[in-house]
């Protein structure tokens, strides 16, 4: 959040703070509009580009999207070699968010948009009315919508830590299921990056898998026996279940954050996802805070059992390749 943005709402020289209102919960953490810090912990860990995105403050409307975007552009223009963006849209004003996603890929020169998985208790993957002009333009400009969580999910309660350990994952999960069931079929072309590894979805893949529900234009037949039940994971791959769900779920890509560098859910990963379709990500500075932490990461994924030409593209040769930035 470039500074004379973040100066707006909290005290720049501060602590950080943690604000809850009707709208969002948002940490206000100092190192938020320290670009030059960002840059110096990007060198200790030996991070070439970072793309940028605050897809949080979706929630503030057309005119706060709009100067979050021009002042993040500025810093693009200071230093191309470094920084990409993904722009701020004011999500539930389909009309502005359109014509903020056409003035941020045509003018302010940014590789993607930022998105929420929802916001409030109509705003969300499956609405129609809303939605659905924002992935037509997606699709028009082919450019990738970087999702993340709404930071205050919908009906999640905020005590025991809730809201933050898990209802913003379970947020993510929901997301998932709209896009495979209602979003795809009317654009299956376009390009989502699930965050967080998909919050709690690749742990819930084969629960999924079990209780999919493949349209019915697919022409997978189902037995009347077994229609109404979970199906086994034998009878998922002998009725073509599995060939149809991994079909839709091989379409998104998944980033790497959410968990502060946990290494199992980076190995579950590598196991429940295809390897050209996941991409490295920190959260920093909200979950990963100094160049410490970044690279504590980044050693854990070069240390894992996969190939060097994964490794390769999980530390950017993805996003490079969805960004079209590998030509």
């Amino acid at each position: 959040m470039p500074l004379k943005i973040y100066q707006e709402f909290s005290d720049p020289y501060g602590p950080s703070k943690r604000v809850v209102d009707s709208k969002n919960d948002f940490t206000f953490n100092v190192r938020l509009h320290q670009l030059d810090a960002h840059l110096r912990d990007m060198d200790e860990a030996g991070v070439d580009m970072t793309l940028l995105s605050l897809s949080q403050w979706n929630t503030g409307g057309p005119e706060l999207c709009r100067r979050i975007n021009e002042a993040v552009a500025e810093d693009l223009i200071r230093h191309p070699d470094r920084l990409l963006a993904a722009g701020c849209i004011p999500q539930d004003n389909a009309e502005a968010a359109v014509a903020e996603m056409e003035y941020m890929i045509k003018e302010l020169k940014f590789q993607g948009i930022a998105m929420l998985t929802s916001m409030g208790a109509d705003v969300n993957m499956s609405n129609k009315d809303l939605m659905w002009p924002m992935f037509q333009k997606a699709c028009e400009l082919d450019v990738p919508i970087f999702l993340h969580p709404h930071l205050k999910p919908y009906g999640i309660e905020l005590d025991c830590t809730i809201n933050r350990a898990i209802g913003r994952g379970f947020d993510e999960n929901k997301a998932f299921l709209r896009i495979i069931y209602d979003v795809y079929p009317h654009f299956p072309d376009i390009k989502f990056v699930m965050p967080h590894f998909g919050g709690s979805t690749l742990a819930m893949k084969g629960r999924m898998n079990m209780f999919f529900e493949p349209r019915e234009d697919l022409g997978i037949p189902v037995p009347q026996e077994i229609k109404p039940l979970p199906k086994t994971m034998l009878e998922i791959d002998e009725l073509g279940y599995k060939k149809a769900f991994d079909k839709l779920f091989d379409k998104l890509y998944w980033d790497g954050a959410g968990s502060s560098g946990w290494e199992p859910i980076t190995k579950l990963a590598m196991m429940t996802v295809r390897h050209d379709r996941l991409m490295w990500g920190c959260d920093y500075p909200f979950e990963i805070h100094t160049g410490r932490d970044i690279k504590y990461y980044l050693d854990s994924v070069r240390n894992l059992d996969i190939s060097a030409a994964d490794k390769e593209a999980f530390l950017g040769g993805n996003l490079l390749h969805l960004l079209k930035l590998d030509k």
